[in-house]
């Protein structure tokens, strides 16, 4: 009785021992999963290391490309200015090429005008030159014939004085 009695505090003691070392099992095995997962953990902290490095980098090439396109605005806006004053200054240019060409047809039109009138007055010379010839010619028979004809020549003379 003795040894059922110790067999069966043995047998209990056994079982408590069972039952704890399953427990510690089941702790140990949560701690080799917890181990387990710490390691992962650790893998996927690094890995959030490494993507804010490259999130870091990113966001400076995106602070870049913004700086550029503010400065590639401010070029479109200095080049929009540039266009608008040639385009006023090629209005104006226009209308004084515009204006300039009426003058030119203008001066044209009274040189055209002084053209005609100095080929009345070259007529003119013309004619005045014939006239002044032919006086000397009259002046020069005169001369030759001796005085007969020397008062009709006066009064040539003061008719054309």
């Amino acid at each position: 009785m003795d040894r059922i009695g110790k067999y069966e505090d043995l047998n209990k003691k056994y079982m408590e021992l069972e039952s704890r070392s399953t427990g510690i099992a089941k702790e140990e095995s949560k701690r080799r999963g917890f181990e387990g997962v710490e390691a992962e953990l650790t893998v996927k902290k690094n890995e959030i290391k490494v993507m804010r490095i490259k999130l870091d980098k990113e966001r400076e090439k995106l602070k870049y490309v913004d700086e550029k396109l503010v400065a590639m605005e401010k070029h479109k806006d200095q080049i929009d200015a540039n266009n608008t004053a040639l385009n006023k200054t090629n209005m104006l240019l226009i209308e004084k090429m515009t204006k300039t060409d009426e003058q030119i047809d203008e001066a044209a039109a009274h040189a055209r005008i002084i053209r005609i009138k100095a080929r009345n007055v070259g007529g003119d010379i013309i004619r005045y030159r014939r006239s002044l010839a032919e006086t000397n010619a009259f002046l020069g028979k005169i001369e030759n014939r001796g005085f007969a004809f020397l008062p009709l020549a006066k009064e040539f003379v003061e008719k054309r004085d």
